[in-house]
């Protein structure tokens, strides 16, 4: 095979002239170990100034001979033929300069000379390095070399490229990029060093500085430069020597992968520079760099590869979330608010770069080409690489994108549950036992799996492939009813896992209704759908149906089959009057539940949680956190006693876990994602996190619109959350729609003296105090205060809150009287003179 020759080296030559070149120092900021780390000078958006810079900076290097104004080209000299015009930078090793090229092409190109006085062998090598590096690549994201030569004295220069651009992270932010602009620039970043690779040079100093992006029309074009400490994959093993006598750490230590920072030179590879893609990348989403530059160099070259080897980075979410106000203006920079930034960062996007930047090199994207793809991969909703190993994940990516063969195997499963369940339950004979899951089999195979053949593109989720098989159920089993009351309520329970309540009812009520024809309505399975259908009615927060229900279930339970305390129905019913705001009554029942309930029941944390929650709504924090902690669960109910006990930064830290996990988990569509996005949202408001706020509640409410049943309290709360924040902003007009809106439906759910109806009463109240409508505001405000004192009780801090928004309102009315008669009552509640 024969050579290609390149400035006249042929590859042997240029391995040797990269081996020679391996101890020389690079550019100053990524040269000398005393320069670069003991100044701690850093990269990324925490170091704008230096990104700022041209690719060769403004500097020389430390312990390096600076050259002389009379040894340097100056402005207006002549190389050849360019002309120089300006000086546009300075490194280690090199000036480069803005020329013009004179001749029948005239353009302005960048030229790089070595500087006077470091044209020793071994720089020479290096800088040759750099211009072979470049003249072996030809892709539009790296700066093209156009020309090399030597000056009449001997020194040596290339041509190259002049990039009039800015460093990638300076532009984004400039331009105020989103979070998709941004990874399509990437992309194109991905692609030139894959480039690079399959040429066999790396990088080894990816880093934003050295990507520099310019306009071109109405496209953002990246451009690699700077292969000043660049690696050919063929060369000699002599590098390593040259490399570790002199203790340098060539590249950028934030940039660095843990192999690199190893100074074993031979043991490089192309996912050295996917882990530096992986740094890049953070930046770009998150805006800071994985580790803290000041802290990161602290301790020198050891403590740098400590670190890079033994601590993982911090998710980008978790470090934007403890930025405080600095995160709003990287929100704004990517086109969008701090909470929907950070609710994007804590699921996929930021397993990206953490992928590429894992410790083990194995577990790396295995090219800077699979990287893009998995950007792609992101960018159209398919599963991505970089995703956790389990089938969980996959499966719900594949739902929401495609949904074919998943609605398929989330039925085959809950058919295979019921052939278990006939075979079993009905403890029939083998002969019918065979003909009914044959039964079952053909109904998976030609209807269920059918449907989802017959689907268009898109159309086929779990719940079309459950509908469509549904019809034919009716059908197929029409002469086994007790089958197809299984498969009902089978389906109706998937379902409710899904968060489709009102499809759930209607499956489980079939199966309802099949047993009580075919059983009875007091046979046990009668009851164990009604209790199922109870737990739905509890989603859909339908407490009163869910307390009717409950109450029936008891009855025929202890009457029928002489169950004293039939737990599950009684524990059912105590959710329900909590859920009703009859937290007396919630709270007795709990405690008759603990005191006949065997330690090993699989209710009794539900149970505890459940009296937790009553404590919390009467504002009896000290009595719940005991409980809370003995079980664990429901934390999203944890947090908000937090919350409510103003101990925010532990709320908050447990809500944003909890959310995180319920959105990867359930999905942002479904009824406990909302449940924790509201307690979030009231996190924000009680701190005045406004902007936040506003933000989350708007897409919350969005989807709590198109996802619950009309009038459900949950979406409720969020109009109500939503017409207090329009207040805070003097939007009053839309402030009173909003809490009109919340009343009226809230009105038609609920009883009088239920806490969502006060609270809407109270938040109301305040808006008519702000528009002088005071007769109004004192309807609302004293009709809050009487149901809170009577509901809560007169110290429970909602009552107070009533109580001190009644002072205020006759303050501003200009009622004095009134106002001080107030604040004695306030006073003598809270024990005060």
């Amino acid at each position: 095979m024969s050579k290609r020759s390149i400035f006249g080296l042929d590859p042997d030559q240029l391995n040797e002239l990269m081996s020679l070149g391996s101890d020389v120092e690079g550019p100053a900021e990524d040269s000398h170990q005393d320069t670069d780390i003991e100044k701690g000078q850093k990269d990324g958006p925490d170091a704008a100034s230096a990104e700022k810079s041209p690719p060769e900076h403004s500097r020389a290097v430390e312990g390096q001979p600076t050259a002389s104004l009379i040894d340097v080209e100056q402005p207006g000299s002549r190389i050849g033929r360019y002309k120089l015009l300006r000086v546009l930078g300075e490194g280690g090793m090199g000036m480069v300069y803005l020329a013009e090229q004179e001749g029948q092409i005239r353009r302005r190109v960048a030229l790089k000379i070595i500087k006077p006085g470091m044209d020793s062998k071994r720089v020479i090598a290096r800088f040759e390095t750099e211009r072979q590096a470049l003249a072996l690549l030809d892709h539009p994201n790296i700066a093209q070399v156009y020309d090399a030569g030597t000056t009449a004295i001997g020194r040596p220069y290339f041509v190259m490229e002049h990039v009039k651009g800015s460093p990638i992270t300076e532009y984004c932010d400039r331009h105020k990029l989103s979070i998709e602009d941004r990874l399509v620039l990437f992309q194109q970043v991905c692609h030139a060093v894959h480039h690079a690779h399959q040429k066999g040079i790396i990088h080894r100093d990816i880093k934003p500085s050295n990507i520099l992006v310019s306009a071109e029309g109405d496209r953002a074009v990246p451009k690699i430069i700077d292969f000043g400490v660049a690696k050919a994959m063929s060369q000699p093993l002599t590098e390593r020597t040259l490399f570790t006598e002199d203790s340098q750490l060539l590249g950028t230590p934030e940039y660095m992968s843990p192999e690199q920072a190893e100074m074993a030179n031979e043991d490089i590879d192309t996912r050295s520079d996917i882990y530096s893609l992986g740094v890049l990348l953070y930046v770009l989403l998150a805006g800071m760099l994985p580790y803290d530059s000041q802290t990161f160099r602290q301790g020198g070259v050891e403590q740098i590869r400590k670190v890079i080897h033994e601590t993982d980075p911090k998710t980008p979410s978790t470090r934007l979330t403890r930025l405080g106000e600095e995160a709003k203006k990287l929100a704004e920079n990517r086109r969008t608010e701090l909470a929907t930034l950070a609710k994007r960062l804590h699921r996929e996007l930021e397993w990206i770069p953490l992928k590429a930047m894992r410790k083990d090199r194995a577990e790396r994207y295995r090219s800077a080409s699979e990287l893009a793809d998995d950007i792609e991969n992101y960018l159209n909703g398919a599963p991505l690489m970089a995703g956790p190993l389990g089938t969980g994940y996959k499966l719900k990516k594949f739902v929401r994108r495609n949904r074919l063969l998943v609605g398929g195997i989330a039925v085959l499963m809950i058919v295979l549950a019921v052939g278990v369940l006939v075979s079993t339950v009905f403890a029939v004979s083998q002969a019918r036992t065979r003909a009914e899951m044959k039964l079952i089999i053909d109904f998976l195979d030609q209807d269920v799996l059918g449907a989802a053949t017959k689907a268009r593109v898109g159309e086929a989720t779990v719940g079309f492939i459950l509908d469509s098989s549904s019809d034919e159920l009716e059908t197929r089993f029409s002469n086994k009813p007790l089958i197809q009351a299984q498969l009902c309520r089978m389906f109706g329970e998937t379902y409710r896992n899904l968060g489709e309540y009102e499809k759930a009812t209607q499956f489980i009520s079939r199966a309802i209704e099949i047993y009580k024809r075919c059983r009875g309505g007091t046979h046990k399975n009668t009851l164990l759908a009604m209790w199922h259908i109870g737990w739905v009615y509890i989603k859909q927060e339908k407490f009163r149906e869910m307390e009717q229900l409950m109450n029936k279930v008891i009855e025929i339970r202890q009457q029928a089959h002489g169950v004293k305390h039939p737990l599950a129905e009684m524990h059912g019913l105590a959710c329900a009057y909590y859920g009703l705001g009859k937290y007396k009554d919630a709270e007795s029942l709990f405690n008759e539940l603990l005191a006949n309930m065997p330690h090993e029941y699989f209710l009794l944390p539900n149970v505890k949680a459940g009296l937790a929650g009553v404590y919390t709504a009467q504002g009896r924090y000290q009595e719940a956190e005991p409980l809370y902690e003995e079980v664990k669960i429901y934390p999203g109910d944890i947090a908000n006693m937090y919350r409510l006990q103003e101990r925010y930064e532990k709320a908050e830290s447990l809500i944003e876990e909890t959310l995180q996990k319920s959105r990867l988990k359930l999905g942002e569509r479904h009824y406990h994602t909302l449940k924790r996005e509201y307690v979030c949202l009231q996190l924000y408001m009680d701190q005045n996190r406004n902007d936040e706020a506003e933000t989350l509640a708007s897409e919350s409410l969005g989807i709590a619109r198109g996802q619950l049943r009309k009038n459900h309290p949950l979406t409720l709360r969020f109009i109500n959350a939503r017409a207090v924040l329009h207040t805070r902003k003097a939007e009053y007009d839309e402030a009173a729609r909003l809490f009109q809106e919340a009343l009226k439906g809230q009105l038609v759910e609920l009883d009088d003296d239920h806490p969502d109806l006060l609270k809407t009463k109270n938040d109301f109240g305040v808006l008519c105090r702000e528009q002088a409508h005071y007769k109004k505001a004192e309807s609302l405000l004293q009709e809050a205060y009487t149901g809170r004192a009577g509901k809560l009780g007169p110290e429970h801090p909602h009552t107070v809150e009533s109580l001190k928004q009644l002072i205020k309102l006759y303050e501003d009315w200009n009622k004095p009287d009134e106002a001080e008669t107030w604040r004695v009552k306030l006073q003598h509640q809270q024990g005060t003179e």
